[in-house]
């Protein structure tokens, strides 16, 4: 993918979107990642993240315009939305910029962070330095991060940041590995990310995920 800057026009803000809906359906639609993690002392901890289709609008920065049909006015769905990019019938119409300024910092790294381990080294609960963000947790690396909120037990992505995910977090873990799985199974089949330069014989796995161990072999 082409590197985009952050002067953007609508134009090529439909060209990234298009190209990282289409990443996220085959990387983490319907999907969940578990990273787990260790601190400074080697004590282990995880966490889990549940992605699903309408999702995806909140992490492009875009605000959808409203549209008028049989049913009255009302503002396009993030559902809808999704399903436009696939198709590729998003049109310059449908939406527009946050007026902060931020969505082309987001689209600038979008690409980075929708895939199979979201390209991220590092987890940490949000600072709360940034008074207008509403997110729990930030997941990523010094390049850029995604935000996930927790709802009703369950972690799902809410923002992405253009920033050094160390600069936002407190209480922070190093991720040592990444599993992925379909939301419609029980367990984790897939090994996405293994960190180098850890000593794997002081990792004590928590009991619930001992059956991991065989995809870190």
């Amino acid at each position: 993918m082409a590197k985009y800057t952050t002067n953007i026009s609508k134009q090529d803000a439909i060209k990234i979107v298009v190209e990282c809906a289409e990443k996220f359906k085959n990387e983490l639609e319907s999907k969940s990642l578990l990273f787990l993690c260790i601190d400074k002392h080697y004590r282990t901890s995880y966490l889990e993240c549940r992605f699903e289709a309408v999702n995806y609008l909140h992490l492009t920065g875009l605000k959808v315009r409203e549209v008028s049909d049989e049913f009255g006015t009302h503002k396009i769905s993030a559902r809808d939305f999704y399903e436009k990019c696939l198709s590729h019938h998003l049109t310059v119409n449908d939406f527009d910029f946050a007026k902060d300024g931020t969505t082309p910092l987001k689209l600038a790294v979008l690409n980075h962070v929708i895939c199979k381990n979201l390209s991220a080294n590092e987890i940490g609960d949000f600072n709360s330095s940034t008074p207008l963000l509403r997110t729990d947790k930030l997941v990523g690396s010094v390049t850029a991060c995604m935000g996930f909120i927790n709802v009703k037990g369950v972690f799902t992505p809410n923002t992405v940041l253009n920033k050094d995910v160390r600069d936002y977090i407190k209480d922070s873990v190093r991720i040592i590995a990444t599993f992925r799985k379909s939301n419609a199974d029980d367990m984790y089949s897939e090994l996405t990310y293994k960190a180098k330069k850890v000593d794997w014989t002081r990792i004590k796995i928590p009991d619930e995920l001992l059956y991991l161990e065989q995809l870190l072999q």
